[in-house]
């Protein structure tokens, strides 16, 4: 098992007591020493949205870590209380200032190379109601760049294979 915040907790989220790995429903988890709370290990949940207006894409300049300084799309963790649908459109209004509409799904990616826990993000086509960009909450920057000449580095193995995905599918013309 990688490192991840999952692997710090030491202790029962129920009643307190110490955490020790055992054999459970066929694979080590750690479990109560105390009480039948079983901690299973679950990714978490995401969203992210390429906003395109004709060939070009949004990118945020990331102002916290894992990748801090790194180029990526805009997205976040999930809230338990939002669809991800809504925590899209919350993260690009966070992350870029905009507003934008929601096109498509464009596919369900699994990230293994975020430190902090693995996460099934839900990735969404987008186009921006508002061109005024500002960056705010975790990004420092905000810009549109042509697929064709993107910014380097760009954070998450899946988010720069997204991009190169998108500019192989479309080679010339409009991205949406």
């Amino acid at each position: 098992m990688p490192e991840n915040w999952d692997d710090r907790a030491a202790f029962c989220l129920v009643c307190g007591a110490s955490l020790e790995v055992r054999e459970k429903y066929g694979a080590p988890r750690k479990c109560c020493t105390a009480c039948d709370y079983v901690m299973f290990r679950s990714p978490a949940c995401a969203a992210a949205v390429v906003v395109v207006r004709r060939r070009d894409v949004l990118l945020v300049r990331r102002g916290i870590e894992p990748y801090r300084g790194q180029w990526g799309l805009p997205g976040g963790f999930q809230d338990y209380w939002e669809s991800a649908e809504e925590a899209a459109v919350r993260e690009v209004r966070e992350e870029a200032g905009i507003e934008v509409r929601l096109r498509r799904l464009l596919g369900v990616a699994y990230t293994t190379d975020d430190p902090r826990k693995r996460v099934n993000v839900v990735i969404y086509l987008g186009t921006p109601i508002a061109h005024d960009l500002r960056p705010g909450d975790d990004a420092v920057e905000a810009r549109f760049f042509s697929i064709d000449h993107l910014p380097q580095p760009i954070a998450f193995a899946n988010s720069r294979a997204l991009l190169d995905g998108l500019r192989e599918d479309f080679p010339t013309g409009d991205l949406r």
